[in-house]
């Protein structure tokens, strides 16, 4: 389940990542090699993948249907290996966005709070500090990390099993600046007319 990390595989990498797969002696897409990867291993029988066009369905079933079990080497695994570092090296929280931990009692955007968070180390602060205002701020009801009252709600429902509470706190210091507070106040009086 959430084999590329709700897209964040191929759509979201960190360039030292990029880098790795653009020089190895193979060229596979980044989600390829997470398939490649997952069938390779004895244990998996089943891939759940959300797919948004008929190309990724045709790629997928292509990838399934030629990899087998064992068949990755220890040079493709060092390899992957890297990009696993590569990626850990950028990200803050392991979160997919699945949104299992969602509705929060107090509104907070669990996942566009850690997308934020992550994209802050990944891509820096300004876009980051973008991602949050737009996922939090500038709603009718904020869905600020500051919201949460540590209830726990979320962290039963994680597949991830995150510390959900905690890295929330950890987001709110980097996030809720006096910048972030003064635009909250701001929409907060124009949603009063």
């Amino acid at each position: 389940m959430e084999p590329l990390r709700g897209g964040k595989l191929v759509n979201r990498l960190p360039e030292e990542a990029k880098k790795i797969f653009a020089d190895y002696k193979i060229q596979r897409t980044p989600a390829q090699w997470a398939f490649r990867w997952l069938w390779n291993q004895p244990e998996v029988t089943c891939v759940l993948s959300g797919m948004n066009s008929s190309e990724m369905v045709q790629d997928n079933i292509h990838t399934a249907s030629t990899v087998m079990v064992g068949e990755l080497g220890p040079e493709e695994e060092a390899m992957l290996q890297q990009v696993v570092q590569a990626i850990n090296a950028k990200m803050k929280v392991g979160c997919t966005g699945c949104g299992y931990c969602m509705p929060c009692p107090k509104n907070v955007d669990i996942p566009g709070t850690f997308a934020a968070y992550n994209r802050r180390y990944a891509e820096g602060k300004f876009w980051a500090s973008v991602d949050y205002v737009i996922c939090t701020a500038l709603r009718k009801t904020s869905t600020a990390a500051s919201n949460c009252i540590a209830c726990g709600k979320c962290e039963t429902h994680c597949p991830q099993h995150l510390e959900i509470r905690k890295h929330l706190q950890d987001a709110q210091k980097e996030l809720e600046g006096p910048v972030y507070k003064g635009i909250r106040k701001v929409v907060e009086k124009l949603n009063a007319f």
